[in-house]
């Protein structure tokens, strides 16, 4: 059995602060009017699964629940449910694309972080995962030339220059980390003082800046830009009086009334409700 220490890099110990870089989850009021916001730990486990193998698929019933948790918390190893064991075809699979076709594997862990973790945002708890898994490192029995393929490149860097790094990618390093635990660290139990006894202290890193990959944050930024764009609305004015019901007025009382008449818009985002009181014509965007 593998020396442990405390803490200890493991699979579980990996996923658990992982889950803690979720964005905000939906409250009990949400959940109570039947929303769900999808980053339950079963589901977030398949959708990481799926990172290695895209072809992976949970089994029906509860099974895979049970050993989400226990595998998380450090109660057992991976088992028959979750494909994590050095042999498996899955692992296999990852380690192929890891080594020779790293790009592959780098944009479906960029896909997971963009679908369930919290990336580049005020909240920072992507930097605070790195911190994390960096103070892990420090702190564990690895040997300072054991490598982990944490650049954008597809490149290694070795545990001594992990230590010394002042800035740190955020979707290779997952792919890097998660690559060594499958290969240097299957025995997942050693990790369960570290989930029971240890906490981060977010000290005695040289990280200055966690970044997102290119790709990545070309995509956030996309994004936010079609979210904040609001398409131009709009509006016919249209007379609603039917003409039958119009009594004649001269050039005079016409040109008065028209001198009289507001128009104020309100613009609320969807929706054009038009309203005239007194002269005054309203045009609610709502």
């Amino acid at each position: 059995m593998p020396e442990q220490s405390i803490p200890y890099l493991c699979g579980g110990v990996f996923l658990t602060h992982l889950m803690k870089a979720h964005p905000s989850r939906k409250g009990v009021r949400e959940h109570y009017m039947g929303e769900h916001d999808g980053l339950s730990d079963p589901e977030t486990m398949l959708a990481f699964i799926q990172v290695m193998s895209p072809d992976f698929t949970a089994p029906a019933g509860g099974t895979f629940k049970e050993n989400t948790s226990a595998y998380k918390n450090c109660r057992k190893e991976c088992g028959t449910y979750l494909p994590f064991s050095e042999d498996s075809a899955e692992v296999h699979a990852f380690d192929e694309c890891v080594r020779n076709d790293y790009q592959t594997a780098l944009s479906r862990m960029a896909a997971f972080a963009d679908g369930f973790l919290d990336v580049d945002t005020t909240s920072k708890k992507d930097e605070r995962l790195v911190k994390t898994l960096v103070e892990i490192i420090r702190n564990d029995i690895i040997p300072d030339t054991d490598m982990f393929y944490i650049n954008e490149d597809g490149s290694p860097s070795t545990r001594e220059q992990i230590l010394a790094a002042t800035e740190i990618c955020f979707q290779p390093f997952l792919v890097g980390v998660w690559h060594y635990i499958l290969f240097h660290r299957p025995t997942n139990i050693l990790g369960r003082s570290t989930i029971t006894d240890w906490k981060p202290t977010l000290l005695g890193t040289h990280i200055e800046r966690v970044y997102p990959c290119k790709g990545h944050k070309d995509a956030a930024e996309a994004k936010r830009t079609e979210d904040t764009d609001i398409p131009p609305v709009e509006a016919e004015i249209v007379d609603d009086v039917p003409k039958s019901d119009e009594s004649p007025r001269s050039e005079k009382t016409e040109a008065a009334s028209q001198a009289k008449k507001q128009v104020i818009m309100n613009n609320y985002g969807k929706g054009v409700q038009i309203e005239e009181l007194n002269g005054t014509l309203t045009i609610n965007i709502n």
